[in-house]
């Protein structure tokens, strides 16, 4: 794509064809010989990066939101994303929380959880061994605001039947029955915690730690410390528990200012925006759009594949292309996982067809550069010349797409920008096979093709280009052969960007991609103004507000959905801006910095290092045994192959005789008399 962008500058969409001196030419051409006379050496280097980035795969992720590992991406669109406050859209749910901190990382406390409970009791009542099912069928009568006995607010619990009063709430307290004799009782707070995590409330809401805790510190999978309790109420917009809330927290400050900083102050919190929450499963048509993605590819790659003549096992070029594929795919999971990007939003079996379509340009048009090559000279010099002819034109598309996948994340929502970020990262990583695993490959294929079939080839090669010459071709046969420049240049950014432009219109439907382009041009901003209250800079908050909600998608996501809108794989809700109570007295300045990395990531460093050393020592050295045993003749072969393979010798003077005879040997000389 990036010729076609030159095209008024340089007037033609061809790429440069570089002298052999220039050194974009003659230092990829020097790499090339020597990994194609070194390929035990190459292949190790491969193979060991390899297995460091896919060893940890397991240690990594996770398939039940351990939030200590990254979660693994299942067959469903998931994303907690803020909607334009030009939204007209009518909220299924309202969401208001408090948010209680002690000093800097230390809200899992007994004294803490004591006066997070008489908080709790404050804005909705008495809740000790809270239990809304016996109150079913009980006649609530008339209702005034602030005027709700226990039994009319459990009366209205969303567990005695949906309806437009209805309510739930979620609270780290419920690991105790919201119960004080409890609390106290607890010798070790960490160890219930933990053991709880997958608790469900009356409502079938699991509690998990992402949802009633804010800023964890994760060891070992285990949580081992928290900046901040939260406690949700979810009600629906009728619902007098969600008035009564709002009117109770307006006296807060009077009955416990004296014990705690209240943010706001006066325990109003009037911003509120717009969240949509979906976990909206593949769809069919979905399925299918994949399923032609990919079978296109396979078509292209099989019918490209047929017209190849440089390899002697086209079964063993798809085995080795998947495993590239496989490799890059791979270690960029993990690199993501390292760096806590989440890949969970976007189905699993997108994110290989991105890179598929771009690595068939790299690995086709260096196979087709191995072919345009003299037969009868060495293959390390056919692979080093083939190589200098293409690799800067890999690295120019690698760079080209980086660079349009790093402008792409700026402009898409949260999930596809963590794609963009994963293509670019894999993208990286398949030049980087391409280099080292498929190009050693490829030479060990070119070598062991004998110099019979090699000439046989190249006559097969020109007669049809004898008789290509004397027809027209169609335009579409030309394609699939890789002579149309668009089917090796631009075809796989035209995937990618396809695929991030149908990502993006999933999660914002008509609002996307172009309009925040616009946005941005304008200066204006059509999604989310910063809801945050600078006064909350001198709290040090672990984690922010908005941050915490985008974790409130996956499992957490679907099982309210399966509250309020069976049906729905989405709902929307009104976020209200926390309210925030700091226990007054407390250091809320940070001690240290937090890991940036994935916590799981320490764990696996603290705990697997050992092993992890030697496993990678292992598998290098058992490939080492296996490639000299199966190599071992190229071994032998290498002097002799670094001259060319063929070579003609006559007499100075010359003879006028006839030839009587002609015989061949083994070694592949002609002698004749």
């Amino acid at each position: 794509m990036i010729w076609y962008l030159l095209y008024p500058l340089r007037g033609t969409t061809e790429a440069p064809v570089l002298p052999p001196t220039h050194p974009l030419y003659s230092l990829p051409a020097r790499y090339g010989r020597y990994a194609a006379r070194h390929v035990v050496t190459t292949l190790l280097i491969s193979a060991a990066v390899a297995t460091i980035l896919i060893y940890p795969i397991p240690f990594l992720f996770t398939s039940d939101f351990i939030n200590a590992a990254s979660n693994l991406p299942h067959h469903v669109w998931t994303v907690a994303q803020p909607l334009s406050y030009r939204a007209a859209a009518e909220p299924d749910i309202i969401m208001r929380s408090i948010w209680v901190h002690a000093g800097y990382m230390e809200a899992l406390n007994t004294d803490l959880l004591m006066s997070a409970l008489d908080l709790q009791d404050e804005l909705l009542g008495m809740t000790k061994n809270f239990r809304p099912a016996t109150a079913r069928g009980v006649h609530v009568g008339d209702v005034h605001d602030g005027a709700l006995t226990l039994t009319q607010r459990d009366a209205f619990h969303v567990a005695n039947g949906l309806t437009n009063q209805s309510w739930f709430f979620h609270s780290p307290l419920l690991y105790w029955r919201c119960s004080r004799e409890r609390i106290l009782a607890d010798p070790d707070i960490l160890v219930t915690i933990n053991d709880k995590k997958n608790q469900s409330t009356s409502a079938n809401v699991t509690l998990r730690h992402s949802i009633v805790f804010s800023g964890k510190r994760f060891e070992d999978r285990r949580v081992v410390a928290a900046d901040a309790l939260v406690i949700t109420l979810l009600h629906l917009r009728d619902s007098p528990i969600g008035r009564q809330w709002e009117s109770r927290a307006l006296g807060l400050p009077q009955k416990v200012g004296d014990k705690w900083n209240i943010y706001p102050s006066d325990g109003h919190a009037t911003r509120s925006q717009l969240y949509e929450f979906q976990f909206r499963p593949i769809s069919m048509q979905d399925m299918a759009s994949l399923a032609i993605a990919y079978g296109l590819t396979f078509l292209y790659f099989l019918v490209s594949l047929s017209k190849l003549m440089a390899v002697k096992s086209k079964f063993g070029l798809m085995v080795t292309i998947a495993t590239q594929i496989f490799f890059a795919t791979m270690s960029s999971f993990t690199v993501c996982a390292i760096f806590n990007i989440d890949l969970s939003r976007i189905p699993r079996a997108a994110y290989p067809v991105v890179i598929l379509a771009m690595s068939l340009e790299h690995i086709f048009r260096l196979i087709n550069a191995v072919i345009l090559t003299p037969f009868e000279d060495s293959v390390s010099n056919r692979i080093g010349q083939a190589f200098g002819q293409t690799a800067y034109t890999a690295l120019a598309t690698t760079l080209q797409n980086v660079v349009i996948l790093t402008v792409l994340s700026r402009l898409v929502s949260q999930g596809v920008s963590e794609f963009c970020v994963f293509a670019a990262i894999a993208i990286v990583f398949d030049f980087f096979y391409l280099c080292t695993f498929f190009l050693a490959v490829l030479s060990v294929d070119v070598r062991r093709m004998e110099l019979g079939d090699a000439l046989t080839k190249a006559t097969m090669r020109h007669n049809r280009r004898v008789g290509e010459s004397r027809s027209c071709r169609s335009w579409l046969d030309r394609m699939l052969q890789g002579r149309v420049a668009m089917s090796t240049r631009i075809a796989g950014t035209i995937v990618m960007f396809g695929f991030v432009l149908i990502a993006q219109w999933h999660f914002f439907g008509d609002e996307g991609l172009f309009k925040k382009l616009i946005g941005s041009w304008t200066g204006s901003d059509l999604h989310v103004e910063d809801p945050e209250s600078s006064l909350l800079e001198d709290i040090h908050q672990a984690r922010s507000p908005r941050s915490w909600l985008r974790m409130q998608d996956h499992e957490t996501a679907q099982e309210v959905i399966n509250i309020i809108k069976p049906s729905s794989y989405s709902y929307t809700a009104r976020v209200y801006e926390p309210l925030v109570f700091v226990l007054k007295g407390s250091d809320r300045t940070p001690r240290s910095k937090e890991p940036t990395l994935l916590p799981a990531a320490y764990d696996f460093i603290h705990h697997e290092l050992a092993r992890f050393v030697v496993i990678v020592v292992v598998v290098v050295a058992a490939l080492r045994l296996l490639t000299n045993y199966l190599l071992w003749e190229d071994e032998d072969d290498r002097e002799s192959n670094a001259g060319p393979m063929m070579s003609v010798k006559s007499l100075a003077q010359g003879h006028r005789l006839d030839i009587v005879s002609m015989t061949s040997s083994n070694d592949g000389h002609i002698v004749s008399r």
